[in-house]
């Protein structure tokens, strides 16, 4: 079957550090809308997650899924070490490239040096230079989105998704560049020359969510990029076309569990190195 290859991919690095930790410290329960990944230098760690705990030692390290509740805890370690980063991975603008693999629980050696050493790369001696800083982080961060993969089997349905996302290509295209602006459902369809109930049936079974759910899934997350980038949260209501400020929080609650302004001051208060 003909693969996407030439589809857009796009990898956002959203924060990492090669940073000294405490064997007390505790994250408590907490939700990203973006992968973590963490791996261990000198220190075991406890992973807590909805569907069980994962005990990670020394050398091993442990990827996050976007929206899922954790908690993660420091537990003992001769000066420890925590490389760490957070990313997104996206395909056609939206879908979670990572969602094609089965991710396990941590990764172990020699898989996970390859990983760690990667994550260091990215978040370490990367150039002062404004676009040679771009061009370096994209570089690492593909490279690390590839070692994560290399250690994962693909999911038994990853040959009927690709199908069904090159029959999407076009409209998912359309709906990712047009984030601040409303577009109906016809003019989406006609992208993937589909009526508009069989383009919502297709997209139902290929995304698992309804065409307005992820436009809005869309438009959220663009606004929590521009957040992260600096923007205030009336800017990033304006940019986004939002009725207003108070309108923009309420749906940014609603998606992430707290208000943009509760984002920034939990963004700004973050001291611990996860």
């Amino acid at each position: 079957m003909e693969q996407i290859e030439d589809a857009s991919l796009n990898f956002e690095y959203l924060g990492g550090g090669v940073t000294p930790v405490a064997c007390d410290d505790d994250t408590g329960r907490r939700q990203f809308p973006f992968y973590v990944l963490v791996c261990n230098e000198g220190m075991s760690s406890r992973v807590e997650r909805e569907g069980g705990v994962t005990a990670v030692q020394d050398g091993e390290c442990y990827l996050i899924r976007k929206g899922e509740v954790h908690r993660l805890r420091v537990q003992t370690g001769k000066n420890p070490v925590s490389i760490w980063c957070h990313f997104r991975i996206t395909l056609l603008h939206g879908m979670d490239l990572l969602d094609f693999f089965e991710l396990p629980e941590k990764f172990s050696p020699p898989a996970s040096l390859l990983i760690r050493e990667a994550c260091r790369s990215l978040t370490e001696g990367v150039p002062e230079s404004g676009i040679r800083r771009l061009l370096a982080r994209k570089h690492a961060g593909l490279t690390l989105v590839e070692a994560i993969a290399s250690a994962c089997p693909e999911r038994e349905d990853v040959a009927a998704k690709l199908g069904d996302l090159r029959r999407l290509a076009p409209a998912l295209e359309f709906m990712g560049s047009h984030v601040a602006g409303k577009v109906r459902l016809e003019e989406v369809a006609s992208r993937a020359n589909l009526s508009a109930s069989r383009f919502s049936v297709l997209f139902r079974q290929a995304m698992g969510c309804s065409p307005g759910v992820y436009c809005r899934a869309l438009r959220l997350r663009r606004a929590h990029e521009l957040l992260t980038g600096g923007a205030t949260p009336a800017e990033a209501a304006a940019a986004l076309n939002f009725y207003d400020v108070f309108h923009f929080s309420r749906c940014f609650k609603r998606h992430f569990g707290v208000t943009p302004a509760e984002y920034l001051r939990r963004r700004r208060e973050r001291t611990l190195p996860f």
